[in-house]
């Protein structure tokens, strides 16, 4: 039977460009898209959560599982989504985009490596609001539970995500860097922090735009 093992809240979790991360940890291998789901998507190493409030503090409850608790009841929540979360490495951390995991936060899968899933629902995302300050419109609760786990689940989970096509958020990445290395002049431009200030505005003011 099903056993809510562990809760933490925190109060006020920064997201910004309307994604919530959950990942782990130091990955840095693209974001998954969201065309099939407009909640919730995944990929191997990272799930993201997609918020209606662009910058701002969310509402957001952690709760770890033995296995998949009950459905809360109808009506309590305004959108909820289940979407497997594959960790490689088992240590899986959540934060907004770009800012730091609550202190609260435990590791979210302390079973290994392996397949989770996680379920999430909200209320008040469909406010879509803008920045805002101390009221956080914007209430999410996150429940995760093991699947398959352990050495041979990361390996099966490791080779699935190598041979997994690049998403479009992978390409954009690529073609990002591609540019920045490509750029004629870029290196030229490109200013030593410990060089003196009015050495930095004569490189700076020599160069071609």
């Amino acid at each position: 039977m099903a056993a809510i093992v562990r809760t933490e809240r925190a109060e006020r979790v920064f997201v910004s460009y309307h994604q919530l991360v959950v990942s782990d940890r130091e990955y840095d291998e693209g974001h998954p898209d969201h065309s099939d789901d407009e909640l919730a998507s995944s990929r191997p190493g990272i799930a993201v959560i997609w918020t209606g409030v662009h910058t701002g503090f969310l509402d957001v409850t952690i709760r770890l599982a033995t296995a998949a608790p009950p459905m809360p009841r109808p009506g309590e929540w305004e959108e909820g989504t289940e979407v497997d979360l594959v960790t490689l490495t088992g240590e899986t951390v959540l934060c907004g985009l770009m800012g730091d995991p609550p202190a609260q936060f435990p590791d979210l899968t302390p079973q290994g490596p392996g397949r989770y899933r996680m379920r999430v629902h909200t209320r008040g995302r469909s406010l879509n609001n803008k920045a805002y300050g101390q009221v956080c419109p914007e209430v999410y609760v996150i429940t995760i539970w093991p699947v398959d786990v352990g050495p041979g689940a990361a390996a099966r989970y490791r080779e699935m995500a190598a041979h997994e096509p690049p998403t479009r958020s992978d390409r954009l990445r690529a073609w990002a860097r591609e540019q920045m290395m490509n750029e004629p002049g870029r290196p030229a431009r490109r200013v030593k922090h410990d060089q003196p200030s009015s050495t930095a505005v004569q490189e700076t003011s020599g160069a071609t735009p």
